[in-house]
């Protein structure tokens, strides 16, 4: 349940603020990133293309490292910069980002059968979108980014044994999943539904901004559809942990079938990460997942009774607050529904 910032900073205040931390994100975790390769890769070596250069780092003997590296960029892009404009902005950083929002056993299970339910329809819009009149050099082009996407992942998800089985899980399953959510539904959605006062506007381009960021053309369309019901689920809760909770087990379904496809000694195929299902499966998942959301809702709504909207936090001074006429429209309104 979004509330009011309390710190006089405006939207665009906000949003400058977010993107600038995350910014500063980038360019810091990028730099400390390179620790762990010091001492096994020249990293000050640039002859070659950044491909040669990509291929001398992405070797398995370099796996531990390349992890370390995964962790350092991901917490410094993904979940310091909502974490210090979140403390920044609101004087309950933790419940504004939502993650005091309190969830049960139900919810938890509806959530983990969306994301099994949506897993054809994430797959029937990757197909889609092979299947649109690329042209051979673009579709090649296409192809090329999500096989060198697939290098990194089969080093950070390097899997000889059952030991790094879980700790593909924690690094690839994990992690992603708790830093994601923080930036992407956790601050940016929850500003740009506060911002917007339409909070399925904000969930939609959350989700492209979701989608855009993890770099793949191919794949683009599938993770706007996993962005989206993502945004949802948070949408209706207010709980981030229930967005962690489905990412989480997306991811972790993933490396699962990897490791499960994968024979001891034989060389991981990260594509069989992607599952293949006929298209009428996913049609037919698009309509389950709808039907699965509403019985959701009815769920949440004995914890939540009005997903999206801001509300009063108890015990704040409004005195000086940037938003004190739409918090007064915001009390009128729900008055008059009452």
């Amino acid at each position: 349940m979004p509330h009011y910032a309390t710190k006089r900073f405006n939207y665009w205040g906000q949003l400058g603020l977010l993107t600038a931390f995350c910014g500063a994100g980038l360019v810091l975790g990028g730099l400390l990133s390179f620790i762990p390769l010091m001492g096994k890769v020249n990293i000050f070596d640039t002859k070659g293309s950044t491909s040669d250069i990509m291929n001398k780092i992405l070797v398995p003997e370099n796996a531990s490292a390349i992890r370390w590296m995964q962790l350092i960029s991901t917490l410094f892009l993904f979940f310091i910069p909502p974490v210090v404009y979140a403390w920044l902005c609101h004087r309950k950083a933790w419940l504004h980002l939502g993650l005091q929002q309190p969830i049960s056993i139900k919810q938890v299970a509806m959530v983990l059968l969306i994301i099994v339910a949506c897993s054809p329809a994430v797959a029937f819009f990757q197909d889609i979108t092979e299947m649109l009149p690329w042209s051979k050099a673009t579709l090649a082009k296409f192809k090329q980014a999500e096989a060198d996407y697939y290098k990194q992942v089969m080093v950070i998800a390097r899997m000889d044994n059952f030991t790094d089985y879980l700790l593909s899980i924690f690094m690839v399953a994990l992690l992603p999943a708790v830093f994601e959510e923080v930036l992407f539904r956790g601050a940016l959605q929850n500003l740009l539904s506060r911002w917007f006062k339409n909070p399925v506007a904000a969930i939609v381009v959350t989700a492209i901004v979701f989608s855009a960021i993890h770099g793949s053309y191919l794949g683009f369309l599938s993770r706007f559809v996993l962005g989206f019901v993502l945004g949802w689920i948070f949408y209706r809760t207010s709980s981030l942990w229930l967005s962690i909770v489905a990412h989480f087990f997306n991811n972790a379904l993933a490396v699962t079938a990897l490791y499960m496809s994968t024979k001891p000694g034989e060389k991981m195929d990260p594509s069989k990460m992607d599952e293949n299902f006929p298209l009428y499966l996913g049609v037919l998942s698009i309509v389950v997942v709808v039907g699965l959301f509403v019985f959701f809702d009815k769920i949440s709504k004995q914890r939540i009774d009005r997903p999206g909207e801001e509300v009063r936090i108890p015990g704040y001074d409004f005195d000086k607050n940037p938003f004190a006429n739409d918090i007064a429209a915001g009390d009128n309104k729900f008055q008059n529904l009452n």
